[in-house]
């Protein structure tokens, strides 16, 4: 394996770096795009790390986000096993994934265990993706400009029979949203994702629109549900720019309706 990796940084914070040096040593080339000057969306620059590993001669692609890390010693083991599982399965081909630490919530998306596990889709950070694919499936969807390029990708192999795979042994420290501060609502503990405007018009706006194309994989009540319904009342009760993000969840809700993408204008 000759491993790529592209980090999307968007207002980097100094932590990134520290962030980059736990994974650095393992892989063999780094784009590290930086989306602040000029932001053309997660998709288009994932796209960038493909063409780059291209010309690198290298045979694997891993996406990072800028916020996520290894735990030490945690991507030896990942790269290890990745080539461990083609090793063994000659002739087939898959997309890899970690499990996820969620330090504001202090536990791991998915049960810790040694088993390799076959999942729906995985998040852009940590994803390896064998360059093969973007010869067989095509590049990411650059006109969904950010949330659901990860998962449409994975639904997209998926439907070639081409698994996503995930190792729940190996831990990523990643967060969810921009989490900040827990409350309680009705007896019940709630952790607001406060997203940013722009990005809250895109969380509801591609759900709509991935529906259409993969019903069977996106449930869109649940998923209106979290990042429309719910969303409301978390920004009435406890959100900034209130104004600014309850206008993005009506405007997403009925672009989705209308079948736009594209970058918000």
């Amino acid at each position: 394996m000759k491993l790529a990796c592209v980090v999307v940084l968007y207002h980097p914070s100094e932590e990134v770096e520290n962030n980059i040096r736990t994974y650095l040593p393992q892989v063999d080339c780094i784009l590290k795009w930086d989306n602040t000057p000029h932001n053309v969306g997660i998709g288009a620059a994932l796209n960038e790390g493909v063409r780059m590993a291209r010309v690198q001669g290298c045979t694997h692609l891993m996406t990072m986000d800028q916020d996520s890390s290894f735990l030490p010693g945690e991507m030896t083991r990942y790269r290890a096993k990745v080539e461990q599982w083609e090793e063994e399965h000659q002739g087939q081909t898959a997309v890899f994934s970690t499990n996820y630490y969620l330090r504001s919530q202090h536990t791991t998306l998915y049960p810790e265990e040694t088993s390799i596990v076959q999942v729906t889709s995985a998040m852009t950070s940590a994803s390896i993706y064998p360059l093969e694919l973007f010869e067989r499936l095509g590049l990411f969807r650059e006109d969904l400009f950010v949330w659901g390029i990860d998962c449409e990708f994975c639904w997209r192999a998926a439907r070639q029979g081409i698994p996503t795979l995930c190792f729940r042994d190996i831990l990523l420290q990643h967060e969810f949203g921009y989490q900040k501060k827990k409350h309680r609502l009705l007896g019940r503990e709630v952790f607001p994702n406060e997203y940013p405007p722009a990005r809250t018009y895109y969380n509801v706006r591609n759900g709509i629109v991935l529906y259409r194309t993969y019903p069977d994989y996106l449930n869109l009540k649940a998923h209106l549900h979290y990042h429309l319904w719910k969303r409301i009342v978390f920004v009435l009760l406890y959100e900034q720019q209130k104004l600014a993000k309850l206008k993005a969840l009506w405007k997403g809700y009925w672009d989705g309706q209308r079948g736009k993408t594209g970058a918000l204008v």
